[in-house]
């Protein structure tokens, strides 16, 4: 600063002088401008700077709140892979049971079926047996026999004497026996059991 105090003592005339002087005024306003300029960039870029920061630690609250919640939903995610699992189980299981059901419906339906078959035939039989003792109208008229009229009475009243005088019971008697036998004998022939078994 003293040398350029020296340098201005050293310039003798006055319009050169005031030359210089309008100079560094000029010199002094730009600098002065541009301080000013400087400023205002600095105040900027501080403002910048702070806006920066805070969207920075807005950014990191959002990524850590988008990493929990795509953790939560990993875990959703997670949970429900494994429901459906456990429900595709549930279901197989279901349908296994469900086969099984009808294919044992499907047994238990022949099975029905055939037991019907044979209930008609037991029925249609049953019916001819009627129709036939209804034709021959034949009565026992003997003594342990009487009022028997179909083949189905006949083997009843038989078995039930059999119980009361077969020999091993204590009413049992070989002489009774023996008549019953010839009468049932009789009666079987006259109600049609000849060669089946009693």
């Amino acid at each position: 600063m003293e040398a350029f105090a020296d340098e201005l003592e050293k310039i003798g005339d006055k319009e050169q002088l005031e030359k210089i002087k309008h100079q560094l005024f000029m010199e002094k306003v730009g600098i002065q401008s541009e301080r000013a300029q400087l400023e205002k960039d600095h105040y900027e870029l501080s403002r910048e700077r702070k806006e920066l920061a805070l969207e920075r630690k807005q950014l990191t609250r959002e990524k850590r709140q988008l990493s929990l919640e795509m953790g939560r939903l990993r875990e959703e995610v997670e949970f429900e892979r494994k429901r459906l699992k456990e429900d595709e189980r549930m279901i197989d299981k279901k349908q296994k049971l469900i086969e099984h059901s009808y294919a044992v419906l499907d047994i238990d339906r022949k099975k029905l079926s055939e037991d019907s078959r044979r209930l008609e035939r037991e029925w249609s039989d049953l019916h001819r047996a009627a129709a036939n003792s209804r034709k021959k109208e034949v009565y026992a008229t003997g003594l342990f026999f009487r009022g028997v009229n179909n083949q189905v009475a006949l083997k009843k009243r038989y078995k039930e004497l059999m119980k009361i005088y077969h020999p091993d019971n204590i009413c049992g008697d070989q002489e009774i026996l023996i008549k019953i036998n010839e009468e049932y004998e009789e009666l079987r022939y006259r109600f049609g059991f000849v060669g089946k078994e009693a």
